[in-house]
């Protein structure tokens, strides 16, 4: 499902597929008592997503070699806590949890979001996207890229989960305008001010049924040469 050419070449990542239908709380009743309570009120549907989501984050912080097995607490507006010299980030959807993680010394901070390839709701582009982006669909659109909004809804949120870490500041649909690029990749150029970054750079793909979206900040010192990787066929 997911694809090295998404992220930086540090980074680790992990994701499950499940069955919706019958949410299993095996991941969960796995974590650390801190990061249960977190979801202690929940549902079960919240519990089993919220499970294996960490559940990915921990395998994949342990490929990293970083962790050693902190609970991935969570923060201001839903931000996940990682230890000390990590970045990451986290999503679930129908049917899929994914993590990423990568250390700091290489990356300042990271973005990923998964949605079904499906057109969004009706009335919801016109609250999302900018004028500008408009022709960019349209353009993906008769490429026959499936679900270009949704893919530009998919791409703003991974902006927003890079963005936030840095900044702790609410990040508006309109506050960023996305260059969505037939190669898969994609420029977040952000609007608002003062901002650490004057873009983000990012990577999609759709696969087996999912738009997935991707992005990272390079850290201090650390080159930006564009793209993660090479480019996805």
């Amino acid at each position: 499902m997911l694809d090295s050419a998404l992220f930086p070449a540090e980074a680790r990542w992990c994701y499950v597929t499940v069955d919706m239908s019958n949410p299993d709380l095996e991941n969960f009743r796995h974590l650390h008592p801190l990061e249960q309570a977190v979801v202690s009120h929940s549902v079960r549907l919240r519990k089993a997503e919220f499970g294996d989501a960490r559940w990915c984050a921990h395998r994949a912080l342990k490929e990293l070699g970083l962790g050693n097995g902190l609970p991935v607490l969570r923060g201001d507006r839903g931000m996940p806590l990682w230890p000390d010299g990590v970045c990451g980030s986290l999503t679930h959807t129908n049917g899929f949890r994914a993590a990423v993680v990568a250390p700091t010394w290489s990356v300042r901070s990271m973005g990923l979001d998964a949605e079904p390839a499906e057109p969004l709701p009706e009335g919801i582009l016109g609250s999302i996207a900018r004028p500008g982006e408009l022709p960019r669909l349209e353009k993906l659109a008769d490429a026959g890229i499936p679900a270009p909004d949704r893919l530009l809804f998919c791409a703003k949120e991974a902006t927003y989960k890079a963005w936030f870490p840095m900044t702790h500041r609410w990040l508006g649909f309109e506050d960023a305008e996305i260059d969505l690029r037939l190669d898969g990749t994609f420029v977040s150029y952000l609007l608002v001010r003062p901002t650490p970054v004057p873009f983000i750079r990012g990577r999609w793909m759709i696969r087996n049924g999912y738009v997935i979206a991707t992005t990272a900040v390079p850290a201090e010192g650390q080159e930006d040469n564009g793209p993660f990787h090479q480019v996805l066929s």
